[in-house]
């Protein structure tokens, strides 16, 4: 008789244990983040990010996309932050206002208006 009870108690445990799991799966766990949180799980993203591209795993289109997406994201992380934790992402710049991407030859940061690259002088003007 107590080998019975013992049983269902250990059956019981486990399914609530189940069902709490299942409950959890649906939750968004970024909705917990703070601010910083989200800006420093952004920036390291970032950092992987980079570290693929170099590593030969991504190529530059989807690379500079990825890089832009998570820029915006650490960015309204931090401008969060700066109001408090409001989560309300500050609005998407216009398509035409997006930054070129990167450099072709090392990958630095560009922001449109250069003829050279800044970091290996790369020729960054149209071919006539």
């Amino acid at each position: 008789m107590t080998g019975f009870v013992l049983f269902g108690g250990i059956l019981l445990v486990l399914l609530i244990t189940i069902i709490w799991a299942a409950i959890r799966a649906g939750e968004d766990t970024g909705a917990s983040l703070g601010a910083a949180e989200r800006r420093d799980a952004a920036i390291e993203a970032l950092r992987d990010l980079e570290l693929e591209y170099r590593t030969g795993k991504l190529g530059e289109e989807e690379y500079g996309t990825l890089r832009a997406r998570l820029e915006r994201t650490a960015i309204d992380a931090r401008d969060a932050a700066a109001r408090g934790g409001s989560r309300d992402p500050a609005p998407e710049p216009p398509e035409s206002a997006a930054s070129p991407g990167p450099c072709s030859e090392c990958a630095a940061p560009l922001t449109g208006d250069e003829a050279f690259c800044p970091t290996c002088g790369t020729d960054l003007r149209p071919d006539p």
